[in-house]
């Protein structure tokens, strides 16, 4: 695979990116860009509560916390009386500490569709960088290319080799900025 048929990413997308992770203020931006550069940030925060109705119905708001912040509990090994008393888990995990970092953020939509409005919940700031965030969770942009590569009917290796830009700086360069430099393996 030539680093011509890797997927372009746009500089406004990783500058919106870093604004978004480090918030130091409210930033407010249209809906369209805000779709555009959310993919690329979103694994950093996962949603807090259902999206709420704000202003008389007027204003979508969802709130979300750093993936890092972990507010809800992890799950734990059941054992099941139709399986013999074996245990059942779901999948394999390992149980991340509680509060590493506590930001959190409200994203406010107007239903009319004219401005999106990110801002803090409180004065917190990270305590980590953007690439541990993503060493626990891949960007959903990311995540969408592997798949379209797995669509192809590639094997594991070639998807590998692909997301890799064929083993170019090019393409090592294209995964970090896309939040995969800690990526080993995805099958």
């Amino acid at each position: 695979m030539s680093t011509e048929a890797m997927m372009p990413i746009s500089a406004d997308a990783l500058h919106y990116r870093t604004i978004l992770f480090e918030l130091s203020k409210p930033v407010t931006i249209s809906p369209q860009i805000f779709d555009e550069i959310w993919p690329y940030v979103d694994s950093v925060y996962s949603k807090l509560q259902q999206e709420l109705l704000q202003a008389y119905g007027t204003v979508r708001v969802q709130k979300y916390e750093c993936r890092l912040r972990k507010s809800r509990k992890s799950s734990v090994a059941q054992v099941s009386a139709d399986t013999d008393g074996k245990v059942i888990k779901r999948r394999q995990s390992s149980i991340r500490n509680a509060d590493l970092c506590n930001v959190r953020i409200k994203v406010s939509r107007p239903v009319d569709g004219t401005a999106v409005t990110v801002e803090r919940l409180d004065e917190h700031t990270h305590t980590h960088d953007i690439e541990e965030s993503f060493r626990i969770k891949k960007p959903s942009i990311l995540v969408g290319y592997i798949k379209s590569e797995a669509a192809k009917n590639y094997s594991a290796a070639q998807i590998y080799h692909a997301v890799l830009g064929a083993g170019t700086h090019e393409g090592a360069e294209w995964l970090k900025e896309l939040g995969g430099s800690s990526l080993k393996t995805f099958v």
